[in-house]
């Protein structure tokens, strides 16, 4: 299992946060397949069958897969990986895991009495920055 990028987007669908751990010439790609995840995610919420925050398999692009989670606030985790076709398929409970270390970073940054954002600031908070960036050095291998 590899990430390939997590992104996060706000109750309107803009990224406010962008993580690529491939060549940085991908961003456009992942912003774009980030994006176009949001159809999806609007789609189940509409449906409203679901009330559990993750969302789980949105679309697969070739060997990309795409998962989604969303929060009761609107905002949306996105989560590009691939599985090498050697390797098993992927557990939605790891992806759940990854999915709630984000989350658990997410709350702990916005509930700081001290941090201001508007919605559509980029994230910038180091320690925010800090969970993604080890995410990713577990899962990029």
């Amino acid at each position: 299992m590899r990430i390939h990028c997590i992104s996060v987007l706000n109750r309107l669908g803009n990224p406010i946060y962008l993580r690529n751990f491939d060549d940085p010439q991908d961003d456009v790609k992942y912003s774009h397949l980030a994006h176009t995840s949001c159809d999806v995610v609007d789609e189940r919420i509409a449906q409203g069958k679901t009330s559990e925050l993750y969302l789980g398999l949105l679309q697969t692009v070739g060997e990309l897969m795409v998962y989604g989670y969303v929060l009761n606030t609107g905002i949306i985790f996105i989560l590009i990986m691939s599985v090498p076709s050697e390797s098993t398929a992927v557990r939605a409970t790891e992806i759940r895991q990854i999915f709630q270390q984000i989350h658990a970073a997410y709350i702990a940054m916005v509930c700081n009495p001290f941090y201001e954002t508007r919605e559509q600031d980029q994230l910038t908070n180091s320690r925010f920055i800090s969970v993604t960036n080890e995410l990713g050095k577990i899962y990029s291998k």
